[in-house]
């Protein structure tokens, strides 16, 4: 087991570093994005980013989840160059042929989703680089399921500083507004698609197998439905925001999102990318549902000690990061971070559902809470805007988390123990609790103020080690977790103690 956990807690890590300056990038941007365009500009770019995902999401048709488990599913290693293969020619194609339906009708396309005129040149931009991007995407997968966190770690850093330092130009000091991150976002597109595709066939050759990718698109469709009931989870709240108060309260919204969403990208994401190939690795396993379990409890742990530390600074980011205009994001961003913690779990908890391959059941949850959250929206949001867009999201996660568990246990049953979750639940609620009194006693940006929100920050993790929620060998994993990733990035292995 512990050998395990520490293989997992690695490849975590490596994925982190690279999450890390993913959000670095943005919290460096959120300053010129602030300062350069309104909060309209903002909320066109905002939803612009989340129609993309939402294109991808049907393109994609699963292909990303169908890699994972047929490269897994057989030894040969013609067969895994042919799942490989299939699903990048596949993406590309459908992809292709997606957005180009979407560029024939862009001005009706353009004006639904923004409900404003003129803005469907910025669609047809956006829908190229969508296209190109496909490939990268594919590629990215590949790399992750071959579990080369450190080379998937690396390209994305090398897109991220050429996608910074053409955003600062085009934004800053050309000021094209929407018109330069787009340009920014094709021009990186373009070329880290050239670069991993390189790398990809030089690695594997190309090869498709016609059977194959029927097999891949069999496994990969229910997760279309999967994707869009995510979506709606997510990010189709700024679409009714919009239609109830406007871009510019779609572009504020957007902002606070954006710091409670990086919980996801800091820790569930990466997370979830070495999750989606080390669980399999883990079933092979004697004691392989204890070992979910526990890995589980540290997850929640390290989840909710990262939405804490949002929820507790957060006015003092927007302070230093944002423009005034943009302040009142504030708000909604504990809410949304929360709400994070539960959509993590749920994720995990599906583990029943993909080691049964009973994919099907996920989409019909994601597709209940789809219905569930469509109608909390047109309810919250229409009254209470952008805090009953963010009730709405949080709702929607506790009700999937809840069916999602009960789901995956009658398929595979999991040790969890339920009383060290609440726990950690108890506890970290007792710190935000206490961090909240003190900004309503001493008010925000006061020396009293910051002392006792650091101490009731500080105060989570060691009344986790004090409350003897961290087992003997987790604590002896996690000390050794440092040097056995610089052996890994040496090229060695993870060593038994």
């Amino acid at each position: 087991m512990l050998r395990t956990l520490r293989d997992s807690f690695k490849h975590t890590s490596i994925y982190t570093v690279g999450s890390l300056a993913t959000r670095a990038v943005g919290l460096i941007m959120i300053p010129i994005y602030t300062h350069f365009l309104t909060p309209r500009e903002y909320g066109i770019l905002d939803m612009l980013d989340l129609t993309i995902i939402l294109l991808g999401m049907v393109a994609g048709m699963g292909m990303g989840s169908a890699i994972f488990r047929f490269y897994y599913a057989t030894e040969s290693p013609e067969e895994r160059r042919d799942v490989v293969g299939s699903a990048l020619l596949f993406a590309t194609l459908l992809s292709g042929l997606v957005g180009l339906a979407v560029v024939l009708g862009a001005d009706q396309a353009a004006a639904a989703v923004f409900r404003a005129p003129g803005l469907s040149s910025y669609l047809r931009i956006a829908i190229l680089s969508f296209w190109i991007g496909t490939i990268a995407e594919t590629c990215r997968n590949y790399l992750r399921v071959r579990q080369r966190s450190a080379i998937f770690v690396v390209a994305s850093l090398i897109q991220l500083v050429v996608g910074l330092g053409l955003n600062i130009y085009f934004i800053a000091f050309r000021h094209l507004g929407v018109l330069g991150f787009l340009l920014s976002s094709l021009i990186t597109n373009l070329l880290s698609s050239a670069a991993l595709l390189t790398h990809t066939v030089i690695d594997t050759g190309f090869s498709v197998s016609i059977p194959k990718t029927r097999q891949m698109v069999a496994y990969g469709a229910p997760f279309v439905l999967t994707g869009i009931g995510a979506f709606i989870l997510n990010f189709a709240d700024r679409y009714f925001l919009n239609v109830y108060a406007g871009l510019s309260q779609v572009g504020i919204y957007a902002l606070g999102y954006k710091f409670g969403f990086m919980l996801n990208m800091l820790a569930v994401a990466p997370f979830l990318q070495m999750w989606e190939a080390q669980m399999f690795v883990v079933e092979k396993e004697p004691n392989a549902p204890a070992v979910y379990a526990r890995i589980f409890e540290y997850l929640a742990a390290l989840l909710l000690l990262a939405v804490l530390a949002v929820s507790i600074f957060i006015k003092d980011i927007l302070r230093v990061m944002a423009s005034p205009e943009y302040f009142q994001a504030y708000r909604i961003v504990p809410i949304v971070a929360l709400a994070y913690v539960f959509n993590g779990w749920a994720q995990y908890f599906r583990l029943g559902m993909i080691l049964t391959r009973r994919t099907k059941v996920i989409a019909v949850i994601m597709t209940g809470t789809g219905i569930l959250t469509l109608i909390l929206y047109v309810v919250l949001i229409q009254r209470y805007h952008a805090i009953g867009a963010a009730v709405a999201t949080l709702l929607s996660f506790v009700f999937m988390m809840i069916w999602t568990y009960v789901a995956s246990q009658r398929l595979f049953h999991v040790p969890y123990d339920l009383r060290r979750i609440a726990t950690v639940i108890g506890l970290a609620g007792l710190c935000f609790g206490i961090a909240w009194a003190a900004d309503r006693v001493f008010q925000p940006f006061t020396l009293q103020g910051y002392l006792v929100r650091a101490l009731a920050f500080l105060a989570y993790p060691i009344a986790l080690i004090y409350t003897g929620f961290f087992a003997a060998e987790g604590i002896h994993g996690l000390r050794g977790l440092p040097a056995g990733i610089r052996r890994i990035a040496r090229g060695g292995e993870l060593a038994e103690p």
